[in-house]
């Protein structure tokens, strides 16, 4: 495909502003009298930018380009015209309606339109060429004029495939001359069926992109289809309902979430304090599918099969009959079967699919678990981009699950995990993006290019994998580092490429390696639910081991745990620390070279994930400083590291909030799951149980000791002649004292 040479990612910082942005996203090409301002550097009225075959350059002629081959213009008159869409093409005819008022500044010039043309053509392919003075794009179904139109975006217009998720910034010109020989030609990609599902969406859910949420979602979903996806899983279970409709609308093929088979309503929620048992309720389970069914049939669905207990678990565990691996695959196999005869006879011939995920893939490979041949297996990664079964609270069997090559196979891939242990959710994967890239080549090659479904959570944190993972859906196989390269010179600017790179290489080598095999790097989860983990326990029992650790270490008691822990983490301090220091020195080299865009969005992207990283550590090590003081009863350096705790958390929190400006005002608030926060709260809390213990029950002696001068301190005429301080003035006055 080629290239424009334009870039599009150091304009002017003010041109134009956020709220102007906002005000002109979403409103059709017909009206242009709120068009872009004027910008301060912009170009003159005569120039244009000119879009070649493979090359654009300035001219001020509208009508051939510098080497003398004819062209067609694109303007503000611009539309596009020709075939009548349907409503998915619908969508994609108004983002670029959008994005020419964003990168075509208002006038009378006339231009070519651009042409939709429907004719024979290859499933979900286009063509895009100049013709009778316009610009056309052929294609033979809804898929390949979406993705023609995005193309034009992409490589006429100047508009990145994460152009809302990186805050691009556009230069508007006059018009943009389109070479007489430009073409572009798709091509069959390497999966057939692709998309995200946008899970643990927390922070999407609470943000609305200027104030409404179907915004936020249609942003979101526009980028699946920039990045050449076709499907979709639009939120977490119920949480999806409201999104579902839009998807839908929008042209996507819908899967549904392993915990809710068939897309249907959540057995507890449907019938409140009914148990959730089989073959007791086999009537009412009957009736949820049969809803879904029929609410979905003859839509674009690929429906997924399968039964877990509610709160996406296996089914066991609120039925302790079904005690053997025998009995559970038997009734998994038996449902299964019964929901494929189900969907074939309301929608024949509809694409289904497993979840071999969890339990059910230790099922499969017992070898008790049947399903009907037509239907596609979906292999899952453990959580952390290795195609492995996944860690289940103390279990962690490491069942391989790569595709076997034999019938339909696909795979549910994590960019973002919730596990409350040591995975990824507010930041990128830690560990080497080139051996993720490799494990998902290794899918392709292992016949696993039916069904791809990427957690991409809430999508900004993830930008950087899920760039090069669409790479891969759509080639099969890349060069990690050109890709990577080529993202950071859309983004960042082609003089950001070596230093951004870097940023990211040392991002994930500074990750902290908790076991022994490549996948084994902490993500923030773990400076963040294992503290408060060490401390619930060491609250609850000085003594016995935390059962919910053993996996992170099997330690005889809780100090064992603790010293483990600490000995691990403890060197990351410095080096995130380090690479903290590295961030600011790439932005303030942006900024001395005026590229204030790019200086912002590497403090935005990889800043705010070292910075949380940076915190959390720290904060980390206090609390088991704190908790291994607690041990000597030290209580006065004990409730000093977890003050110290707690405002390194609460500046992981601020790492995210301060980052937050124009549109995304808000969007950190709702970090509920890793919830560095709720990590400064419970350190909080364990203050006031330290300050309870070691100053308890007249709480005078740390006053004395912190708050009176020497003299004083030991004179005891009285207690104290002020009112008690609180945890926060005490622990000021120990910093004051001891120098932090």
């Amino acid at each position: 495909m080629l290239r424009l040479r334009h870039d599009l990612t150091s304009f002017q910082r003010h041109c134009p502003s956020e709220q102007e942005r906002s005000a002109i996203l979403w409103q059709p090409l017909a009206t242009n009298a709120t068009g872009l301002p004027e910008c301060t550097n912009m170009n003159h009225v005569s120039d244009a930018r000119h879009v070649e075959a493979p090359n654009i350059a300035e001219s001020n002629q509208q009508t051939s380009s510098p080497g003398g081959t004819m062209s067609i213009s694109i303007t503000a008159t611009t539309t596009v015209t020709g075939a009548t869409p349907s409503k998915s093409v619908a969508y994609a005819v108004e983002d670029i309606e959008r994005d020419l008022k964003a990168t075509v500044t208002p006038s009378d010039q006339e231009g070519a339109n651009i042409v939709l043309v429907e004719g024979p053509h290859n499933p979900e392919t286009y063509e895009v060429r100049v013709a009778d003075g316009n610009l056309e794009i052929h294609a033979g179904d809804d898929f390949g004029f979406i993705y023609g139109l995005y193309a034009v975006s992409r490589e006429v217009l100047g508009v990145k495939d994460f152009w809302f998720w990186n805050d691009q910034h556009f230069e508007p010109v006059p018009s943009i001359e389109v070479a007489d020989d430009f073409a572009l030609t798709s091509k069959p990609t390497a999966v057939k069926y692709k998309g995200f599902f946008i899970n643990d969406e927390v922070l999407l859910e609470d943000w609305k992109y200027d104030n409404d949420s179907d915004k936020t979602w249609r942003l979101a979903f526009e980028t699946v289809y920039r990045l050449g996806g076709n499907m979709v899983i639009p939120g977490s279970g119920q949480r999806g309902e409201p999104h579902l409709k839009l998807a839908q609308d929008m042209g996507f093929y819908i899967n549904q979430h392993h915990a809710c088979p068939l897309g249907a309503r959540m057995f507890a929620a449907a019938y409140p304090g009914v148990q959730p048992k089989w073959p007791e309720e086999e009537p009412r389970f009957e009736a949820l599918w049969r809803e879904a069914i029929e609410a979905q049939k003859g839509k674009r669905t690929v429906w997924t099969l399968g039964f877990r207990g509610q709160g996406d678990q296996p089914f066991w565990n609120f039925d302790p009959r079904y005690a053997t691996d025998e009995a559970r695959g038997k009734l998994l196999s038996e449902i299964i079967q019964r929901q494929y005869d189900m969907v074939q006879a309301a929608d024949p011939g509809a694409q289904c699919c497993i979840y071999l995920y969890g339990e059910a893939m230790e099922l499969y490979r017992a070898g008790v678990l049947t399903y009907p041949k037509q239907v596609a297996k979906i292999w899952a990664d453990n959580g952390f981009g290795r195609m492995v079964s996944r860690r289940q609270e103390n279990n962690n069997p490491r069942v391989p699950a790569m595709p076997t090559n034999d019938g339909d196979n696909g795979i549910y891939y994590h960019a973002s995990f919730y596990d409350l242990q040591a995975a990824n959710h507010t930041t990128d994967i830690t560990n080497d993006p080139r051996l993720v890239a490799k494990e998902l080549e290794d899918v392709i090659v292992n016949g696993g290019d039916d069904v791809w479904i990427v957690n991409a959570s809430n999508i900004k944190p993830h930008v950087y994998f899920l760039n090069f993972i669409a790479a891969i859906w759509r080639e099969g196989k890349i060069d990690f580092e050109k890709v990577a390269k080529q993202y950071i010179a859309d983004y960042y600017g082609e003089s950001n490429v070596d230093a951004v790179f870097d940023l990211y290489e040392e991002y994930w080598k500074s990750a902290v390696q908790y076991g022994p095999n490549w996948d084994d790097h902490a993500g923030e989860q773990y400076f963040n639910h294992v503290p408060r983990m060490l401390i619930t326990q060491w609250l609850r029992d000085k003594q016995a081991p935390a059962q919910d650790l053993r996996w992170m270490h099997d330690g005889k008691n809780l100090k064992e745990q603790i010293d483990f822990y600490r000995n691990l983490i403890a060197p990351a301090v410095k080096r995130y620390a380090d690479l903290t220091d590295k961030v600011e020195l790439a932005a303030i080299s942006a900024e001395l070279r005026g590229e204030e865009d790019a200086a912002e969005l590497i403090r935005d992207s990889i800043g705010v994930e070292v910075g949380i990283y940076e915190h959390s550590v720290a904060a980390s090590v206090h609390v088991c400083d704190a908790l291994l003081a607690g041990y000597d009863e030290d209580w006065q350096h004990a409730f000093y590291n977890a003050g110290l705790a707690s405002d390194e958390f609460t500046a992981g929190d601020h790492a995210m909030r301060d980052r937050e400006h124009g549109k995304w005002e808000g969007f950190w608030r709702n970090d509920c799951l890793t919830d560095i926060k709720q990590s400064a709260w419970v350190c909080e809390q364990l203050m006031g149980y330290l300050r309870c213990v070691g100053d308890g029950p007249h709480y005078f002696q740390w006053l004395r000791d912190f708050m009176y001068p020497a003299w004083e301190k030991d004179v005891f005429v009285i207690m104290n002649m002020e009112n008690h301080p609180t945890d926060r003035e005490i622990f000021a006055a120990m910093k004051a004292k001891w120098g932090k």
